[in-house]
């Protein structure tokens, strides 16, 4: 059965032209009412990375969340609108994105992911228990709105990526813990996860995306598009296409695929509206990343991760000291004092946290110094 993912074209942020927008993304889907119906309790969940204003195109944006809201009300469902934010908690991040602002106005109360429930999962996967929000587990409904980004350790952050959010706070950092460097088991975390969440739907904000050094301190890239599809691999199998990224360079499609889930593979994906040949966009800037996967013991991954893997570097005329960095850093491997900003090599995993959340875009990657003479 193909999987079907649509594309609609949508010039800018103007309220109007958002609304036209979704619609037109979701009718070859069957509109709002197929995946929505009366009473239904549904949870909108946008990306809220950090608190930085929509034009900064690091959060989805408050157009798209308000357009959502508003085809859930006219489909009979009853939305709400949660998210947990790496930094800042909820209710400031979605005050600094404008989504606050249009939660009021469409009267959908915003959710803090605080309350925790615990998933077992079945002998068929390869992680047996998630803590989620347990809002994300009593919905009826879950509406998935990423933000077509580039993200220094995944390589993108899309659909399956912003599922990751449903973990809430410290938990997602214990992940990262877990996963160190070996990026394809924190990939493999994120497919898993979003086989168990399941969104019904997953609307893309494709309009202003983000390439290079995402995904809280790369540069605003206009796409003008809005993506829609029941199947978020499917969905980000696309955009990949899109963006000149090889589907299989993402690797929650390459081990999601290897698990045999639905909606990897190119030959069963339909796509419907516009059609990606007739779009022409030129390929993303992606991250200066550099993934070390060999087959290495530990012993052996450890002294040479600093010659040939990217590590954080604080940009001193940009560091003001608020300590985000430390606060988030999994390993603990940050910390601020009279001396500023040190990291502490020998335990930073390269999660890339701390670039991902940095208020001021202080901190940087700079690649090992093999990689940098092999350029």
């Amino acid at each position: 059965m193909a999987e079907k993912v649509a594309i609609a074209a949508c010039a800018d942020y103007a309220y109007p032209r958002v609304l036209a927008g979704v619609r037109d993304a979701l009718k070859p889907l069957g509109g709002m009412k197929a995946f929505v119906r009366r009473r239904d309790k549904v949870l909108i969940k946008p990306n809220l990375l950090i608190p930085k204003h929509p034009e900064r195109c690091v959060t989805t944006h408050p157009a798209m969340v308000k357009a959502v809201a508003e085809l859930v009300h006219e489909a009979g469902g009853i939305p709400t609108i949660g998210d947990s934010p790496a930094v800042g908690g909820l209710q400031r991040a979605a005050a600094q994105a404008g989504i606050a602002e249009v939660a009021a106005e469409v009267g959908s109360p915003l959710v803090d992911f605080k309350e925790v429930a615990e998933v077992r999962t079945d002998e068929a996967c390869t992680f047996r228990r998630f803590e989620l929000a347990k809002a994300v587990l009593e919905a009826d409904v879950v509406i998935n709105l990423p933000k077509v980004k580039t993200h220094t350790q995944t390589l993108l952050t899309l659909g399956v990526k912003n599922i990751f959010g449903c973990i809430p706070g410290l938990r997602k950092a214990q992940w990262h813990l877990k996963a160190g460097i070996d990026h394809a088991y924190f990939a493999g975390m994120l497919a898993e996860l979003a086989q168990i969440v399941k969104p019904a739907l997953t609307i893309a904000d494709g309009i202003i995306g983000m390439e290079g050094d995402g995904p809280g301190n790369g540069d605003p890239r206009l796409l003008g598009l809005i993506l829609a599809s029941g199947n978020p691999f499917a969905l980000d199998s696309v955009i990949c296409r899109i963006i000149g990224v090889a589907p299989d360079d993402l690797l929650t499609i390459q081990v999601a695929r290897e698990r045999g889930f639905a909606g990897t593979n190119p030959k069963q994906i339909k796509v419907l509206g516009q059609q990606i040949e007739d779009i022409g966009i030129t390929p993303f800037r992606l991250p200066a990343r550099f993934d070390m996967q060999w087959n290495l013991p530990d012993f052996i991954k450890r002294p040479v991760k600093n010659f040939f893997v990217p590590k954080p570097r604080v940009d001193e005329a940009l560091c003001v000291q608020c300590g985000v960095c430390a606060e988030v850093c999994p390993p603990q491997a940050i910390s601020v004092g009279a001396k500023g900003v040190q990291i502490d090599y020998r335990r930073c995993i390269r999660c890339y946290c701390c670039q991902e959340v940095c208020p001021e875009g202080a901190m940087r990657l700079q690649e090992g110094w093999i990689r940098r003479l092999v350029s």
